[in-house]
């Protein structure tokens, strides 16, 4: 897993996870293997808090079988309780 803030200047959350994927694929690379992303989140600034990001991965050999079209999951920026 792999998170971050970002700085003053960076306003959307989508900008913090695009540098994530970077250095994961990076990292990934450095092993000799494929970025597998598994799940991600995000979330723009906002009055008081920087935009931050955070991304859950493996590092998979090419001939892994897990190493497929990825199935993200995203956590929601609203989460709804209905109570009945």
């Amino acid at each position: 897993m792999i998170a971050k803030d970002g700085s003053f200047t960076t306003f959307g959350g989508g900008a913090v996870k695009a540098e994530l994927y970077q250095e994961a694929n990076t990292f990934c690379e450095g092993k000799g293997k494929h970025l597998m992303p598994v799940k991600e989140a995000s979330r723009d600034s906002g009055y008081g808090r920087y935009a931050n990001a955070e991304l859950q991965f493996r590092c998979l050999s090419e001939n892994d079988p897990e190493l497929r079209r990825p199935t993200l999951e995203s956590e929601p920026n609203v989460k709804i309780r209905i109570e009945q």
